[in-house]
């Protein structure tokens, strides 16, 4: 197996060279890295070439964000295999070797293998990738059944930094999308799904930085309820549902509801926001796959009722936390 481990990076001139040699740490040796510098202004580059000079296969290429990264690292790689990496995350020593011995050990061929993945950073991100996601699949190597029903349901147990995948399936299933502000990978995953068989190594083999402060602009944009990332998740899902092979399966029903979520979001954040022109908008696009105005007016309510039910709740829930016991007086 021939194997190419892949790094985008943008400004993280440290946490690049941790990631880099995690890499290089490896029980079993990768067969080239290469690492696609997406215009990075803070020495990056000249700090790679100083410390690993040609050992380092080194793109560079003017901003255009992560998806677009990747993509010129598939376009350049030259192994049978990609080991995806980002920036700020690590690789623990058996990683590459665990995942050998799953491809080559489990029965059939299988176009993705993961880990189990730690996040750091963060203390109260006690729980691994699989704990998570509420994935019982078990320690050892085994085999994944029908990954696309985990994404479908939002509990994928796998993240970018643990797969290896196999590099002729990008040209069955196409690149990274570069139009995704967000959940490029997630997109990405889902094709993959629905051509390829999966394994995993059910063990933590990689951590993935979720540090708190670090600067990270899908954070915010989340945070924020930016219109970009209801636009990605919208064209997302429909983009899944005109697949033929979505239409008529049991992943039909289940993304057509999360199109449908995404929607109600985007018009409950324009409606707080006040803009209204938005709201209506975004109501007329959902009415394409709602039962009509009544439909989604009575949604809409409901869905603010349970929310401030929910709000109701914490206030309570708090409040009963702030009682003080009570003043025990001892008689004279």
């Amino acid at each position: 197996m021939k194997i190419s481990a892949l790094i985008p990076t943008y400004n993280r001139r440290t946490q690049v060279m941790v990631a880099i040699d995690s890499v290089y740490s490896q029980t079993v040796p990768v067969d080239e890295i290469i690492v696609v510098d997406d215009g990075s202004t803070d020495g990056t580059v000249e700090s790679i070439c100083n410390r690993y000079g040609s050992s380092v296969r080194l793109f560079t290429q003017k901003n255009a964000g992560c998806a677009a990264a990747r993509n010129r690292g598939i376009r350049e790689a030259q192994g049978e295999w990609i080991a995806f990496l980002d920036s700020d995350d690590v690789w623990f020593p058996t990683k590459i070797e665990r995942q050998i011995e799953a491809l080559t050990s489990l029965e059939g061929e299988f176009g993705a293998c993961f880990t189990d993945i730690y996040f750091g950073g963060d203390p109260d991100k006690r729980l691994t990738a699989f704990q998570d996601a509420c994935f019982e699949g078990g320690r050892g190597l085994r085999v994944l059944e029908n990954p696309t029903k985990y994404i479908v349901a939002k509990r994928e147990p796998f993240f970018t930094p643990s797969l290896l995948i196999r590099r002729a399936h990008f040209a069955e299933i196409g690149d990274f999308d570069e139009t995704q502000f967000i959940r490029s990978d997630t997109d990405l995953f889902f094709r993959l799904s629905l051509r390829a068989r999966f394994c995993f190594v059910g063990e933590p083999l990689a951590q993935a930085d979720r540090t708190p402060s670090r600067s990270l602009g899908i954070c915010n944009a989340y945070a924020m309820r930016d219109d970009r990332v209801f636009d990605c998740l919208e064209r997302m899902y429909s983009k899944w549902l005109a697949m033929p092979e979505v239409a008529g399966t049991v992943y039909e029903r289940p993304i057509r509801e999360l199109l449908r979520e995404a929607y109600f979001n985007s018009v409950e954040c324009k409606l707080h926001q006040r803009r209204i022109r938005q709201a209506l908008r975004e109501i007329s696009r959902l009415k394409a796959i709602e039962d009509g105005y009544g439909s989604i007016a009575s949604k809409l309510l409901l869905r603010k009722i349970h929310k401030l039910r929910q709000k109701i709740g914490d206030w309570e829930h708090r409040g009963r936390g702030k009682l003080k016991s009570p003043i025990l007086i001892s008689p004279k």
